[in-house]
């Protein structure tokens, strides 16, 4: 596959002022832009001292990750999320006493074009943590470089459960049900619904996270003891919008479910494309639709089908106004991408200030091990693998709109997985 053109690199400096919060946008033009009032990053004096810093002056973070494209909303609304936890933190004196500024960039789904761009974060803006991005394959590729350079790495999209290397990765942690939990909750769920013998197609992304989910799912189904048949498994690239002769194969197999692991417009459009095909007349579905696939779907929604979703906010009381908060802020309600981008910031300043330095080796150190609090409870990050407990979230489709957000959500009540039930102890297989 040929490299693309780098974007121009995105700088968002989020000011102490929620106002100010509200001014960073995406730049079109080759030079970097900041907000009003602040500096560029790449003017600062360097990373802070891993000794205890004097209040003042600015650190940077950085997130590279997918902002256009097919999954760019995966994309923009986790780096929204980001925004948000940054703009709070500065809002009630930033970190240490020191204003947070982000920089961004477009990784064009590309893993050498996204391991440029946070190499270029690192030696070029200073930055001490980064955050993102959508595809594992990218993430891998960045985990590279920023554990040669000893920097703390917060996935909170993608979950791919290699990215934690057993715990061998002292500088990486994951905010996000990684890709043996989530197959895990939905064969939970899965199992309740499915009596007798039964047969099975899946579906997803040809790259490490579908074939992991996969792999994921069908393991989870025989630990579960499932008397079930694969009659059929389809991985189309990602982005593909062309998906016919897949499709023809998943319904000439006549499954009685599909497990589909493809996610935002990718999983719009197997939707729209299989109902072409009367898919949902013949097989339940099982698939990623959460809040922004089912808007997006409106009225085509195909009802009674299982969604599995990382952090659905209609089904999280614990977030308070928060996803008011971020619609009044952002025009629409939270994405799970948004919420997991905020807790990962949220987990990186917690860390900050428990070990009182900026030091990644520090950081890193207090994260582990640790119970962090954030907008949707207190998490603990698995000493031996930096996996955050979380659960999954399962649950099937409604004939009809929820009246509070006019989408059709899931049926109550949302089935959510307890983290001890789907993340295997720490050393064991998958």
């Amino acid at each position: 596959m040929t490299v693309p053109t780098l974007k121009p690199r995105l700088l968002a400096a989020t000011a102490v002022t929620a106002a100010l919060a509200l001014a960073v946008t995406a730049c079109s033009s080759s030079a970097k832009s900041t907000s009003p009032g602040t500096t560029s990053p790449s003017a600062s004096s360097g990373s802070p001292s891993s000794s205890a810093p004097s209040s003042g002056g600015s650190v940077t973070v950085g997130d590279s990750t997918t902002l256009s494209g097919a999954i760019a909303q995966l994309g923009q609304t986790g780096l929204d999320g980001v925004k948000m936890a940054i703009a709070d933190l500065n809002a009630k004196g930033g970190v240490l006493g020191k204003t947070v500024k982000l920089v961004s960039a477009d990784d064009n789904i590309t893993p050498a074009t996204g391991a440029t761009e946070v190499r270029t974060m690192i030696t070029q803006d200073h930055a001490i943590a980064m955050f993102g991005p959508v595809s594992s394959a990218v993430a891998a590729a960045q985990e590279q470089v920023t554990n040669q350079y000893s920097i703390p790495m917060f996935f909170y999209t993608s979950n791919d459960m290699g990215l934690m290397r057993g715990g061998a990765n002292k500088y990486a942690f994951q905010f996000v049900p990684n890709t043996t939990m989530e197959p895990s909750a939905v064969a939970d769920y899965f199992v309740k619904q499915a009596h007798g013998p039964i047969t099975i197609a899946t579906f997803a992304p040809d790259y490490s996270f579908g074939h992991d989910t996969v792999s994921g799912f069908i393991a989870a189904l025989q630990r579960l003891h499932v008397n079930y048949r694969l009659v059929a498994q389809e991985f189309p690239p990602l982005s593909a919008t062309n998906i016919t002769s897949y499709l023809t194969a998943i319904v000439d197999s006549h499954p009685d479910y599909v497990f589909n692991a493809q996610f935002g417009s990718d999983l719009v459009n197997f939707t729209k494309q299989a109902s072409s095909f009367g898919l949902f007349q013949k097989t339940k579905v099982i698939a990623m639709y959460d809040y922004n696939v089912l808007a997006a779907l409106g009225s085509t929604t195909p009802a009674g089908s299982i969604g599995f979703d990382r952090a659905p906010f209609w089904a999280m009381p614990e977030l308070g106004n928060f996803p008011q908060t971020f619609k009044a802020k952002y025009g629409d309600y939270p994405s799970e991408w948004a919420i997991m981008g905020y807790t990962a910031v949220q987990g990186w300043a917690w860390a900050v200030e428990k070990a009182n330095s900026f030091s990644p080796s520090a950081v890193a150190s207090a994260l582990a091990g640790a119970t962090v609090p954030t907008i949707r409870g207190n998490l603990t990050i698995q000493a031996c693998d930096h996996q955050a407990e979380i659960p999954e979230y399962v649950g099937t489709i409604a004939a009809q709109p929820d009246p509070r957000y006019g989408v059709r959500l899931w049926n109550q009540p949302v089935f959510s997985a307890p983290f001890s039930d789907i993340n295997p102890p720490c050393g064991a297989s998958s």
